[in-house]
């Protein structure tokens, strides 16, 4: 039995009339009685009564059609479900996400995205950027993030760059620096240095810090580990250390901190974002998230 047979089947039901219901579906008359003629073969059973009076559903046909009316809808919705997919615009997409690095980037993309294609679920993982690779290699998560060359990236993953965003010191307005007009990384060797870290590592913070030190033969006053992004706040706030961070994070947005600009120069004081996916798992979901985070109007998909 096949989708054609049960469409023939509603045709003459409804206009139970063959001749009728050949014109309707632009088939030959007698081809549409043989079909027919084959359909109650294969149920078994008679579905239309047939005399000079005309035709006429069985008991047996009224109660197979309203069956096949629900099987072919159902088919109707499964057909659209799937061409949804295959067009980007149904489905879901798990992102990797680093709060504090991307608060300021992030939620507006993922409106715009949620806002031309509301039927596809998005999951925010969040989980520090070494788990992001071989979670995207794995396939538990389809976008992930990376700063600059702070982790060695897989030949099996693309990559994108979205922004570079200047690095900021970060202090409360309380703190002494929060007057000076700019500072210098030389400035901070009597500061204590706070980098944040969560329970499953430190986000490469105090490695992003470290090396800016480093690089130019100098060495923080001491560096200090905060556990949570609410605490880091907190504890910049209050004045109990100073930070660097990203211009782009969340931070750059909060009344109560100030961000000032480094006196240094240097590539590695700004910071690349990419975007990571595996293309080895094409998908036009995908495709049209990343076009987002580019800023750019995702590709029109048809179906095939």
């Amino acid at each position: 039995m096949e989708l054609r047979h049960l469409r023939y089947f509603v045709a003459v039901a409804e206009e139970l009339n063959y001749r009728k219901a050949a014109e309707r579906l632009r088939v030959a008359q007698p081809a549409l009685s043989s079909q027919i003629k084959d359909l109650e073969g294969e149920v078994g059973v008679r579905l239309f009564d047939r005399n000079t009076a005309g035709v006429r559903l069985t008991e047996a046909g009224v109660v197979f059609l309203a069956e096949t009316r629900a099987t072919l809808a159902q088919a109707a919705r499964a057909t659209a479900a799937a061409q949804e997919v295959a067009q980007g615009r149904r489905g879901r997409l798990g992102v990797g996400y680093t709060g504090p690095l991307l608060m300021g980037f992030m939620p507006e993309r993922v409106q715009q995205f949620r806002a031309r294609f509301p039927e596809v679920e998005i999951s925010l993982v969040e989980m520090v950027m070494a788990e992001q690779i071989p979670a995207l290699e794995a396939g538990a998560i389809h976008v992930g993030f990376a700063l600059g060359d702070m982790l060695p990236i897989p030949a099996s993953l693309s990559r994108v760059e979205l922004l570079r965003s200047p690095v900021r010191l970060v202090v409360g307005h309380g703190h002494p620096l929060a007057k000076a007009r700019s500072v210098a990384l030389a400035d901070l060797a009597a500061e204590r240095v706070l980098y944040l870290a969560n329970r499953k590592g430190t986000l490469l913070h105090d490695q992003i810090i470290r090396r800016f030190f480093a690089v130019r033969g100098l060495k923080p006053g001491s560096l200090r580990k905060v556990e949570g992004s609410e605490a880091f706040r907190a504890a910049l706030e209050s004045g109990l250390g100073v930070s660097l961070m990203p211009q782009m994070g969340s931070l750059a947005r909060n009344p109560d901190l100030v961000l000032k600009p480094l006196r240094d120069s240097g590539d590695d004081l700004n910071l690349r974002l990419l975007a990571l996916w595996n293309d080895r798992s094409p998908s036009v979901i995908v495709d049209n998230f990343i076009a987002i985070l580019r800023g750019l109007k995702p590709a029109a998909k048809k179906g095939r």
